[in-house]
C-alpha cells in the first residue's frame, strides 16, 4: 500500500510546499545571519584576536571610542610587571567631499602592530615620521572607490577641523578595522580637537599570570568626572564617537574589547543576543503561515486518493508514508533553503549594501541557524500536513 501511495503522490504538486519551504528557511537564515551579524559587528569593534587585550577609557564614557583620556598613565603602565605592549589611539569620524562619512583612527606605527596583524594588500604603511599619511582598510577601499596614491580630505564632524591625507597604503586585518583609515596618532588628535596629553582610549596586552585584569583597574582607578555628547552624525555614529573636549577625567574602567562593546549596546541602544534571535523568530513567526498553506494545499489536492485509502483499513500507512516523504523532502528543503538564506547575507555584505554607521556588517553563521531555520520550517510543514490528513473524511 505505500507503494501505491506513492505511486499516486503528485510529486510536481509536492514541489509547492518544498519551494515554500525552502524559501521560508532562507528568509529565517538570512534574517538570522544578519541580525546576529549585526549584534556581533558591534560587540567586535575593538576586538583584534591579539589574545589577553584589554581596553582602557573613561569610566563617564559611552563607550571607548567617545572617551577622551590622559596619556599621562602611559608611563606608569609600561613600567608595570605582566605589562606587554599598549597602544594609544585617537578615535574619530570625518566626512570626505562627497559627505561619506568614515572613522579615522589615529595609531602610533610602532605599537599597532602589537595588536593587529595588518596585511598590506597595496603600497606600505604609515611610517608616522610624516602626518599627512594614511592608509586605508580594504572595506574601506572597496566602499569608497579609493586606491594608493590618491590624496583625501578629511573634515571631522566633531570640530571643524579639517586634513589632507595621502593614501599609502591600502591593508587587511580581519577586524574592524578593514572598514577605518589610519593615521599618525598626532594628526588624529588635531583633527579631533585632543591636546598632545589626550588619546580616545588604550588598548593593554597583559600576561594575566602576573598580571590580573582586577589588579589593572585597581591601578588606573580613581575620581573623575564625565564628558557630554556633541555629534552631527547619526545616532549610531553618534553614540560610538561623539564626545566634549572639556576636562579630562581621571578615572577609568578596564574591560576586554568584547565586553566594552556589549556593555555599550546593551546600555545605549538596548539590544544583546537574544534581541535578534527574537527577530529571526518573528520572521519564522510570518513565513509559518504560508508553509501551513502550502502544505494544506497539497492534501487536499490528494484529498479523493487519501479517502479510498483510509476507507480500506489505511489510514496509518497513509500518516507514515505521507509524512515520511513531507519530513525528508522538507528536511532538505530547509537546509537547501538555508545555505541560500547564508550565501545571499554574504554576498549582501561583500557588496556593502550591508553597513552600520560606518562598518560593514560581517554576517555570522552559526550551526544552530541553518539546523534550526530547516528543523522549524520542516516541523511546522509536518504539523500542517499531518493536521490536513486528519481532516480528509473517509
Amino acid at each position: 500500500m505505500s507503494t501505491t501511495l506513492l505511486k499516486i503522490i503528485k510529486w510536481r504538486r509536492l514541489t509547492l510546499i518544498l519551494s515554500t519551504v525552502s524559501a521560508a528557511s532562507a528568509i529565517v537564515a538570512f534574517t538570522a545571519c544578519i541580525s546576529l551579524g549585526v549584534f556581533h559587528t558591534m560587540s567586535n569593534l575593538l576586538t583584534t584576536g591579539a589574545g589577553d587585550v584589554m581596553i582602557i577609557y573613561g569610566a563617564d564614557a559611552m563607550s571607548p571610542q567617545t572617551s577622551v583620556i590622559s596619556l599621562s598613565i602611559y608611563g606608569e603602565l609600561m613600567s608595570m610587571e605582566g605589562v606587554e605592549a599598549i597602544s594609544p589611539e585617537v578615535v574619530s569620524v570625518a566626512v570626505l567631499l562627497n559627505d561619506v562619512p568614515i572613522v579615522v583612527r589615529g595609531v602610533d606605527p610602532g605599537s599597532v602592530g602589537d595588536f593587529v596583524d595588518l596585511k598590506m594588500l597595496d603600497g606600505v604603511f604609515i611610517s608616522g615620521d610624516r602626518y599627512f599619511e594614511a592608509a586605508l582598510g580594504l572595506e574601506a577601499s572597496r566602499r569608497l572607490g579609493l586606491k594608493t596614491g590618491e590624496r583625501v580630505l578629511l573634515r571631522s564632524i566633531l570640530t571643524r577641523n579639517f586634513i589632507e591625507v595621502e593614501i599609502v597604503g591600502v591593508y587587511e586585518s580581519k577586524t574592524s578595522l578593514d572598514d577605518e583609515i589610519l593615521i599618525p596618532i598626532q594628526a588624529a588628535q588635531w583633527l579631533r580637537g585632543l591636546p598632545p596629553n589626550a588619546v580616545s582610549m588604550m588598548r593593554i596586552k597583559i600576561d594575566e599570570n602576573l598580571l590580573s585584569q582586577e589588579k589593572l583597574s585597581k591601578v588606573v582607578g580613581g575620581g573623575g568626572a564625565g564628558e557630554s555628547v556633541v555629534s552631527r552624525a547619526s545616532r549610531i555614529i553618534g553614540l560610538l564617537f561623539s564626545a566634549s573636549q572639556g576636562t579630562l577625567p581621571s578615572r577609568y574602567v578596564v574591560r576586554s574589547a568584547i565586553e566594552s562593546m556589549q556593555e555599550f549596546v546593551a546600555r545605549e541602544i538596548k539590544l544583546n543576543e537574544a534581541s535578534f534571535w527574537s527577530i529571526a523568530m518573528l520572521v519564522f513567526a510570518g513565513s509559518t503561515s504560508t508553509i501551513i498553506l502550502a502544505s494544506t494545499l497539497f492534501i487536499l489536492d490528494h484529498a479523493r486518493e487519501i479517502s479510498i485509502i483510509k476507507s480500506i483499513g489505511g489510514s496509518r500507512r497513509v500518516h507514515f508514508t505521507v509524512l515520511v516523504t513531507v519530513l525528508v523532502s522538507s528536511l532538505l528543503a530547509g537546509l537547501a533553503g538555508s545555505t541560500i538564506g547564508y550565501l545571499m547575507s554574504r554576498v549582501f555584505s561583500e557588496s556593502s549594501l550591508l553597513i552600520i554607521g560606518t562598518y560593514t556588517i560581517e554576517p555570522m553563521m552559526d550551526a544552530v541557524i541553518p539546523l534550526a531555520s530547516a528543523g522549524l520550517t520542516s516541523i511546522a510543514s509536518l504539523v500542517a500536513t499531518k493536521t490536513a490528513i486528519d481532516s480528509v473524511e473517509t
